[in-house]
C-alpha cells in the first residue's frame, strides 16, 4: 500500500492515469485494515489524479468524500488540502465565487498553524491568482507577498517556486527585470527538485516575457527555452505543456522571425491537440493567432473562420454578472478574514487594553472630529483644483478640435472650388485647344512634331481631370469607401511604373464607414500614396485594410525610406497627422533609410478605443 502511494506522489504530474490505478489498488488493500487516515489520504489522491487528467466532476466527488472522511477523524491536513483543491478545480472552470468560498474554508483551517504552512502558502497564492484574473495586480501581489514571506521563512522550495512563477506573471506586461528575476528563481528550484511540470511552464513564461518586451538580443535564449520545453513535454507526455509550448513557438516565429508559415505549423500542432480533446480557456488566444496568421498568408476564408470561433468563445467566457458577483465575494472574504485576525489579536491583548479603554475613547472623541474636518477640507481643496484643471484641459481640447474641424472644412471648400475651376475652366480650354489642333493637323499641316504635342496635350488634359476628381469632395459622399479605394489605386497606377496592391477584409465592415470618416480616411490614404509615388522610388506599394475591434490601415512600400528622426513635418504629413487625431485615432510611422516605409493608422469604431 505504501509503495502504491509513493508511486502516486512521485509520478502524478506526468503519469496521472497509472498513478490513479496504483491508488485504487491501495484503497482496495486498505479495506481489510480499515484505516480511516489512509482512506482519507488515498481518496484525496484519487481526486487529485482525476483533477490532473481534467475529469473535474469525479475530482470534486472524491475531494468531497475525502473531506467527509477527514472530518470524521479530525484530519485537519486533508481537510485544508481538499477544500483548497476543490477551489482550484472550480477556478479552472471559471466559477470564481464558489472557488473563493472553498479557499476561505481551507484558510480557516490551516492559517496561523505552522504544521500546515504548505497549504496556507498554496491558498494565498490561489487567491492571488483570482485577483490576477480580475487584472487587479495590486491585491494579487499583496497575497503573493504573504505567500512568499511564509515560504521563505519555512524554506518551502516547491511552494516558493509556484509563488515565484505567479509573481513573475503579475509583472509580465509591466516590468521585464522583475519578471525575469522571479522566473529564473522558479526555474532553478524546479530543476533542482526534478519538477518537469513546473520547469516547462516557467521556461515558457520567460520566453513569452522576452517576446512581450521585444528584447531582440534575448530572442535566441527564448527559442532555446521553448525548444527545451517542447522536448520535456514530449518526454513526459504532458498534453497541456505540449499545447502551450507549441502555441508559444508559433508566437515566437510570428513575432521574432516574422515567419508566418513556420508559425502556422506550430499553431496547427496546438490546434490538433484541441481537436484531440484538450480544453482550456486560453484556446481563444490560439484562434486569434490562427486568424491573424492566415490573414498574413492571404487565406482570408480561414482567417475569417477562426476569427468567428474566437468571438463566439469570448462571448461565453466571463459575463459582467459573474465579474460583479466575484468582486462582491472577494470583498466579503477580505472583510471576514481581517475580522478573524482582529478577533485573535483582541483575545491576546484583552487584559492590556481594558485599563486604557476610557482614555482611548475620550482621545478619539476629541481627535477624530478634528482629523476628519482637516481631511475633508484638504480633500475639498484638492478636488476643486482637480476639477478646475480638468475643465481647463477639456476646454482647450474642445477648442483645438473645433479649430481643426473648421480648418478641414475650409480646406474642403477650397478643394471643391479649385476642382471646379480646373474641370470647367482649364480642362475645358485644353479640350477645345486639343480639338482645334487635331483638326488643323489632320486637314492642313500633318506634322509629326505637332502630333506629338497633341498627344502630350491630351495627357495633360487627363491629368487635370484626375486632379479635379481627386480634389472634389462631393463624389466621396456618393461612392462606397471600398470602391473609392479601388478607384484611387486604379487612377494612381496610370502614373506609377510599379504595382499597387489593395487588400480589404472584411469588405462589408469598411463599406459601412460614415461619410465623415470616409472623407478623412480617403484623404489620408491619398496623401500617403501620393508621397510614396513621388519620393520613395518604390516598386511595390501595399494597402491593407483590416478590422478586429478597430479599423486598421497599413500602407507600406519597398522604396528608399527616410529617417524619421530627421524628417520635418511638411504640409502633407502634418495634414495626415491632424486628420487622424480628429478621428481620435493613432498614427504610427516606421521607416529608416534603405528599407522602405510603413504607415499604420488605427481608428476606433465608435469614437474611442476599447480596453
Amino acid at each position: 500500500m505504501e509503495k502504491d502511494y509513493l508511486y502516486y506522489k512521485n509520478n502524478v504530474s506526468t503519469k496521472p492515469d497509472s498513478s490513479l490505478i496504483h491508488l485504487q489498488n491501495a484503497l482496495k488493500l486498505n479495506r481489510s485494515y480499515k484505516d480511516k487516515n489512509w482512506e482519507a489520504d488515498l481518496t484525496y489522491g484519487i481526486g487529485y489524479c482525476y483533477f490532473t487528467i481534467q475529469n473535474y466532476k469525479l475530482a470534486i466527488e472524491n475531494f468531497e468524500k475525502a473531506i467527509r472522511l477527514a472530518d470524521e477523524i479530525g484530519n485537519q491536513n486533508i481537510l485544508g488540502k481538499a477544500y483548497n483543491q476543490i477551489g482550484v478545480t472550480y477556478s479552472i472552470q471559471n466559477k470564481t465565487k464558489i472557488a473563493l468560498d472553498y479557499y476561505h474554508k481551507s484558510l480557516k483551517i490551516t492559517e496561523n498553524r505552522e504544521e500546515y504552512n504548505d497549504n496556507t502558502i498554496s491558498v494565498l497564492g490561489n487567491i492571488a491568482d483570482l485577483y490576477i484574473m480580475q487584472k487587479d495586480t495590486v491585491n494579487a501581489r499583496r497575497y503573493y507577498q504573504m505567500a512568499k514571506q511564509l515560504g521563505e521563512k519555512e524554506d518551502k522550495k516547491l511552494n516558493l517556486a509556484v509563488v515565484y512563477n505567479n509573481m513573475a506573471v503579475s509583472y509580465m506586461t509591466s516590468n521585464k527585470d522583475s519578471t525575469e528575476f522571479y522566473l529564473i528563481k522558479a526555474i532553478n528550484i524546479y530543476k533542482n527538485t526534478g519538477n518537469t511540470y513546473g520547469q516547462i511552464r516557467a521556461q515558457n513564461n520567460l520566453a513569452t516575457t522576452i517576446l512581450n518586451f521585444n528584447s531582440k538580443i534575448d530572442f535566441p535564449k527564448a527559442l532555446s527555452y521553448l525548444n527545451e520545453s517542447l522536448r520535456l513535454s514530449n518526454e513526459s507526455n504532458d498534453i497541456e505543456a505540449e499545447y502551450f509550448t507549441n502555441f508559444y513557438l508559433g508566437n515566437y516565429y510570428e513575432k521574432a522571425d516574422i515567419d508566418f508559415r513556420k508559425a502556422l505549423d506550430y499553431y496547427n500542432k496546438a490546434y490538433d491537440l484541441i481537436k484531440e480533446g484538450f480544453n482550456n480557456e486560453s484556446t481563444v488566444e490560439l484562434y486569434k493567432r490562427l486568424s491573424k496568421t492566415y490573414f498574413e498568408l492571404g487565406d482570408f476564408n480561414q482567417a475569417y473562420r477562426f476569427q468567428s470561433i474566437q468571438h463566439k468563445i469570448q462571448d461565453s467566457i466571463f459575463s459582467v454578472e459573474k465579474n460583479k458577483e466575484f468582486i462582491e465575494t472577494l470583498t466579503k472574504f477580505d472583510v471576514e478574514r481581517k475580522n478573524n485576525q482582529i478577533q485573535l489579536l483582541n483575545k491576546e491583548k484583552e487584559i492590556q487594553r481594558a485599563s486604557k479603554r476610557l482614555i482611548f475613547i475620550v482621545s478619539i472623541l476629541l481627535i477624530v472630529p478634528l482629523i476628519l474636518l482637516a481631511v475633508f477640507y484638504k480633500k475639498r481643496l484638492v478636488y476643486q483644483k482637480t476639477i478646475s484643471r480638468q475643465d481647463k484641459k477639456l476646454f482647450e481640447i474642445e477648442k483645438e478640435t473645433i479649430r481643426q474641424q473648421n480648418l478641414i472644412k475650409g480646406q474642403r471648400q477650397e478643394r471643391s472650388r479649385i476642382a471646379k475651376e480646373l474641370h470647367d475652366g482649364v480642362g475645358g480650354k485644353l479640350s477645345a485647344i486639343n480639338i482645334k489642333m487635331d483638326q488643323l493637323n489632320t486637314t492642313n499641316i500633318q506634322n509629326d512634331e505637332l502630333k506629338e504635342c497633341i498627344g502630350q496635350l491630351q495627357d495633360t488634359a487627363k491629368e487635370i481631370r484626375l486632379i479635379s476628381h481627386a480634389l472634389n469632395d462631393s463624389e466621396l459622399s456618393e461612392i462606397d469607401f471600398v470602391d473609392l479605394l479601388k478607384q484611387l489605386t486604379k487612377d494612381y497606377k496610370l502614373f506609377f511604373s510599379g504595382d499597387i496592391h489593395l487588400n480589404v477584409f472584411p469588405v462589408e465592415k469598411f463599406g459601412r464607414i460614415d461619410d465623415y470618416r470616409k472623407h478623412f480616411l480617403y484623404r489620408v490614404i491619398q496623401e500617403i500614396l501620393s508621397n510614396s509615388i513621388k519620393y520613395s522610388e518604390a516598386r511595390n506599394i501595399n494597402i491593407d485594410c483590416t478590422f478586429d475591434d478597430r479599423y486598421r490601415f497599413i500602407v507600406e512600400d519597398d522604396g528608399k525610406g527616410f529617417d524619421i528622426g530627421n524628417v520635418k513635418l511638411g504640409m502633407g504629413l502634418n495634414n495626415i497627422k491632424k486628420r487622424v487625431e480628429t478621428m481620435k485615432g493613432v498614427l504610427h510611422i516606421d521607416s529608416s533609410e534603405g528599407r522602405g516605409a510603413s504607415f499604420i493608422i488605427e481608428i476606433p469604431e465608435n469614437g474611442e478605443f476599447k480596453n
